[in-house]
C-alpha cells in the first residue's frame, strides 16, 4: 500500500521511476482523513435556509468516500509490490523484512499511543492488516501454475461467495430497502475475514503491473475524464451507503474495476508527462497521515475547540505532525529495515 513506487526496468537497467504514484497516494490519504474529520462545512450548509445551500451541505458531506481511497490504496499497492517481482523475488526473507516492518513499525507505535485514546486508528488499521495478509500470500500466489488473470478472477468469484453467504443481511437490506441488520461499510468481516473480500482489488494492482510496460500511451484528457467519473461514482458509492442501503461491502468491489482503469491511465500518463513535485514529495509520507491522522484528530479536541475557523486548521495540523511522525518513526524504520536486510545479505556472504 505504502511501499515506494517501483522502478521500470529494462534489460535489468533502471530508466525511470513510475513518478505521480506517490501524489496520488498522497492524495488518497487527504481523501481519507477528510472523510473521518466531521465536516462542518457541510454541517452549515445542510442547516441553511435555501435549498441550494443545503443541497451543496448534503453533496460536500458526501464528496470524499474514505473506502473509496482505501481501494485504491489496495491496487497501488498490488502494483508497488508486483512489478519489482514479475520475474520472481529474489530473496524471500528480504522481501518480508521490508514490506512487513515499513508497516509494523509505525503502526505498533500508534497503537500504543491509542491506548490512551480508546484506540481511533482502528478506523484505518483494518485495511493494514489486509495488506500484512497479502504481503504474506504473495510469494505463495505467485507460485501457482495461474495466470494472473485466472488468480483475479477466482479470488473475485471467492470474495462474492463469501459476501453473498456471511453479508446477505445486506443484501436483503438493499431489496427491501431496510435498515433491519443492516451494516453497510467494507471491514464488517472483521480482520479475519476482510482481506478476502479486498484481495481481488490488491490483484488488480498485480494486472496493471503486468501490463503495464506495453502500453505507452495515455492523453491528458483521459486522465481528466477517468478521474471525474471516479469522483462522482465515489460520491454515489457514498451516498448509496447512507441512504440507499447499498453496503461497501457490495458495491466497492465492482467500482473497483473502474478505479482498477484509471489508475492504470494515471501510471501510463506520468511516464511521459511530469508529476507534481510538492505532491510527489508528500506522498512519501502518506503512510503516515493514513495511520495517524484518527489519532491526531481525537488528542486535537483535547486541545482545540472544532468549528468553521479552526478545522482547516486541524487538517493543517493533522498532515504537517503526520509528518513529524514520518521523520521520527516511519523513515527510521525504512532505515531499519535495510540496516537488517544488509545485515542478512553479509551474514549469507
Amino acid at each position: 500500500m505504502f511501499e515506494a513506487a517501483p522502478t521500470a526496468t529494462a534489460n535489468n537497467k533502471k530508466t525511470k521511476w513510475f513518478y505521480g504514484v506517490d501524489s496520488i497516494r498522497f492524495v488518497l490519504a487527504f481523501i481519507v482523513m477528510l472523510s473521518h474529520f466531521d465536516n462542518v462545512y457541510a454541517t452549515a450548509l445542510k442547516n441553511s435556509a435555501h435549498s441550494i445551500f443545503r443541497d451543496a451541505g448534503y453533496f460536500l458531506a458526501n464528496a470524499f468516500d474514505g473506502t473509496s481511497a482505501v481501494i485504491a490504496f489496495f491496487i497501488i499497492s498490488g502494483f508497488v509490490i508486483h512489478y519489482p517481482n514479475k520475474n520472481g523475488i529474489p530473496n524471500l526473507t528480504e522481501f518480508w523484512i521490508r514490506r512487513f516492518l515499513r508497516i509494523l513499525i509505525p503502526l505498533a507505535v500508534i497503537l500504543i499511543i491509542g491506548t490512551q485514546f480508546n484506540h481511533p486508528e482502528n478506523a484505518v488499521v483494518w485495511s493494514l492488516f489486509c495488506e500484512l495478509i497479502y504481503y504474506g500470500l504473495y510469494p505463495f500466489m505467485a507460485k501457482i501454475r495461474l495466470s494472473w488473470k485466472s488468480k483475479f478472477l477466482l479470488s473475485y468469484i471467492i470474495a462474492a461467495l463469501v459476501i453473498g453467504t456471511l453479508c446477505f443481511h445486506d443484501v436483503v437490506a438493499l431489496v427491501k430497502q431496510t435498515n433491519t441488520n443492516y451494516h453497510g461499510y467494507y471491514w464488517q468481516l472483521g480482520g479475519w475475514l476482510t482481506w478476502i473480500v479486498g484481495l481481488p482489488c490488491w490483484l488488480l494492482g498485480v494486472l496493471v503491473a503486468e501490463h503495464i510496460d506495453d502500453l505507452t500511451q495515455a492523453s491528458f484528457k483521459s486522465v481528466m475524464i477517468y478521474r471525474i467519473i471516479v469522483f462522482f461514482i465515489s460520491c454515489f458509492c457514498c451516498i448509496g451507503k447512507f441512504h440507499l442501503h447499498l453496503s461497501y461491502i457490495l458495491s466497492m468491489n465492482i467500482f473497483a474495476l473502474l478505479i482498477y482503469k484509471w489508475l492504470q491511465t494515471e501510471i501510463v500518463y506520468f511516464k511521459t508527462h511530469p508529476s507534481n513535485k510538492t505532491l510527489e514529495k508528500m506522498g512519501k509520507f502518506s503512510y503516515s497521515l493514513y495511520l495517524c491522522h484518527p489519532l491526531f484528530y481525537v488528542i486535537l479536541h483535547l486541545f482545540l475547540v472544532y468549528n468553521t475557523f479552526t478545522y482547516p486548521l486541524f487538517l493543517l495540523l493533522a498532515v504537517t505532525i503526520s509528518y513529524g511522525f514520518y521523520l521520527a518513526v516511519e523513515r527510521p524504520g525504512h532505515r531499519l529495515a535495510r540496516k537488517l536486510n544488509h545485515k542478512y545479505n553479509t551474514s549469507l556472504n
